[in-house]
C-alpha cells in the first residue's frame, strides 16, 4: 500500500551573469613640452555610487569586513527607487544535506554541493520602504571563483534556515535577523560573503570563522507538524569580478 507523502526535491543548475563594468577612454596625445601639469585626483572621498538620504554614508567599495561588523550598502531595487540596508554578517555555518535537510529528496548532482547557512542582521538606514524584500540581488556566497546567490524556503520547508523576506512593513529604522541559505560547487569553499555596488565597483565583502549550525528552538507539544513540499529552488550563480 502506497502511502501519501509530500517530499520536495531540490534541483540545480547554475545560470551565469556576467557582471558589467564601467570603463573610460583616454583622449588623443599632448604636445608634453606645452602641456601644463594636472592636479593628481583626491582618493580620500567615499565612491557614492548611488544617490542616499543626507546623513547616510555608504561603506567604501572594496571594503574588507570581517563577522560582526557593519557595513551600508546601498541598491536599487527597482528603477529610481534605492534601497539602503546596514548589514551584518553574524556567523556563516557549513552543514550537509544529512545534517540539514533530513527527508529530502536530493539527487546527486545537487548531493555534491555544500550546502552553508549565513545569518545576518540589517536595518533599513534609508527612506524607502523595502517591506517584503528577498536579499538575492544584494548579498551573495563567494567561492574566490563564483559567486553563489541565496535560496528560498518556507520555515516548514526548512527550519534550520529559510531564507525569507524581509517583514512585510521595513520601513527606515527598521532591523531583522535572517538567514539565507546558499550552495556552493564540488570542491569549492565560500571565502566571504558579498554585496556588489551599483557600477561595476569592488565588492564590500564580509568573512571570518565558519561555525556549526545553530539548531532552531524547539516547537512546543501540541502542535501539528509542519507538511514538506514546494516546488524546487534553482541556485544562481555569478562569476566573480576580477
Amino acid at each position: 500500500m502506497l502511502r501519501d507523502r509530500i517530499r520536495p526535491v531540490l534541483a540545480v543548475g547554475v545560470a551565469l551573469a556576467v557582471a558589467s563594468g564601467l570603463a573610460g577612454c583616454g583622449s588623443g596625445d599632448e604636445d608634453a613640452a606645452t602641456s601644463k601639469p594636472k592636479p593628481s585626483a583626491s582618493t580620500s572621498a567615499p565612491a557614492t555610487y548611488l544617490e542616499v538620504p543626507d546623513g547616510v554614508t555608504l561603506t567604501e567599495p572594496g571594503t574588507a569586513l570581517t563577522l560582526g561588523q557593519a557595513g551600508v550598502v546601498a541598491f536599487e531595487r527597482r528603477q529610481d527607487q534605492v534601497g539602503v540596508l546596514s548589514v551584518v554578517v553574524e556567523r556563516i555555518e557549513r552543514t550537509s544535506f544529512a545534517e540539514s535537510f533530513p527527508g529530502w529528496n536530493v539527487d546527486a548532482t545537487t548531493a555534491a554541493r555544500t550546502p552553508y547557512f549565513v545569518r545576518v542582521k540589517v536595518t533599513n538606514t534609508g527612506d524607502t520602504d523595502l517591506g517584503g524584500m528577498r536579499l538575492d540581488n544584494v548579498l551573495w556566497a563567494d567561492d574566490g571563483t563564483t559567486r553563489e546567490a541565496p535560496n528560498y524556503y518556507t520555515a516548514q520547508q526548512q527550519p534550520f534556515c529559510n531564507g525569507g523576506p524581509l517583514p512585510t512593513a521595513f520601513a527606515a529604522g527598521a532591523t531583522a535577523q535572517l538567514c539565507q541559505v546558499y550552495f556552493l560547487a564540488p570542491g569549492r569553499t565560500l571565502q566571504h560573503i558579498s554585496f556588489l555596488p551599483f557600477g561595476g565597483l569592488d565588492a564590500v565583502t564580509w568573512s571570518g570563522p565558519v561555525g556549526k549550525v545553530t539548531k532552531p528552538a524547539t516547537k512546543k507539544p501540541g502542535k501539528k507538524p509542519a507538511k514538506k513540499g514546494g516546488r524546487p529552488v534553482v541556485p544562481r550563480s555569478t562569476p566573480s569580478a576580477s
